[in-house]
């Protein structure tokens, strides 16, 4: 086998390892797009049943590198989280958004639990226990929020993603201490139907072309002095004997013609005088009879 054949083979292979590579998340991303999301467009995950002693429930410090100042994400397409969260001891709650240097100084010295570990695998919730006092106001007296929601029942708080140091905040509406609630998150991706249908088609586009690269290196080559053209030797053949209707199938055979019989070969007679008889004495020349001729009688 010819080296180009085999790097041909090889690239091939390679593409469509590529293209599986690609075909399979595309796939997944455009299935979860169509089945796994609400009416709102949100992936929600299943309620977890939070509490602390303190004053506050707290996720740690996020550092967001998602909006606006990438160049390349089209408008509107926007990334988007969701906090519902209903107070499992009837106590009116609220839900809120801030920036973490804006929320460390306000709970900077109250009693409080940061939520490590939301329990995605698990049931089980991580936390980490801040010691303090109780805060200096009610929350819904501060005015720094980027998003809040305040109430009894049900609380849900959706807020886009921007730059930025964020944490999320649940406290009893009235700052009082014993924070109980059953929490939900959500988010709501906007390119991830581009991104999947993207992965799709690059991975489709790639393991085609893996494959033709396969197939071209794995056809036999031809040899080298190219391939012989057959020449006939004779004169073409009639098909049938001349004034004989053509017969259904082979009359003579799959690879046969029918011949014109050639007459036996006789030997030539160059052109000479009739052969003389045997010797034989001549024969004496016509003699007319003499005499007058007789007339009949009467």
């Amino acid at each position: 086998m010819r080296p180009l054949k085999i790097v041909s083979i090889v690239v091939g292979a390679i593409l469509v390892l590529i293209g599986l590579g690609l075909l399979v998340p595309g796939g997944l991303l455009l299935w979860a797009h169509g089945t796994q999301r609400d009416d709102s467009g949100f992936f929600e995950s299943s309620s977890r049943v939070m509490s602390t002693s303190g004053y506050a429930l707290a996720t740690p410090d996020i550092d967001l590198h998602i909006g606006s100042d990438i160049g390349w994400v089209p408008k509107g397409a926007t990334l988007a989280i969701r906090i519902r969260a209903v107070s499992t001891s009837g106590d009116d709650l609220f839900v809120a958004i801030a920036r973490t240097d804006q929320i460390s100084e306000y709970l900077g010295s109250v009693e409080r639990d940061e939520v490590a570990d939301f329990g995605w695998f698990s049931a089980a919730l991580d936390y980490l226990h801040v010691a303090g006092g109780a805060p200096s106001s009610p929350p819904g007296d501060q005015g720094f929020w980027a998003a809040r929601r305040q109430g009894p029942g049900t609380q849900t708080l959706e807020w886009e993603v921007q730059q930025g140091n964020w944490t999320a905040v649940i406290m009893n509406a009235d700052g009082s201490a014993d924070v109980n609630a059953s929490v939900s998150l959500g988010a709501r991706f906007g390119l991830l139907l581009l991104i999947g249908i993207g992965f799709l088609v690059a991975g489709i586009v790639l393991f085609a072309l893996g494959v033709v690269l396969i197939v071209l290196g794995a056809r036999p080559s031809r040899p080298a002095g190219g391939t012989p053209v057959y020449m006939p030797t004779t004169q073409p053949q009639m098909p049938y004997p001349p004034g004989q209707a053509p017969q259904p199938g082979p009359p003579y055979g799959a690879h046969e013609s029918y011949q014109p019989p050639i007459p036996p070969s006789q030997p030539s007679v160059p052109p000479s005088q009739p052969p003389i008889p045997p010797s034989q004495p001549p024969s004496p020349p016509y003699q007319p009879p003499s005499g007058p001729p007789q007339q009949g009688s009467g």
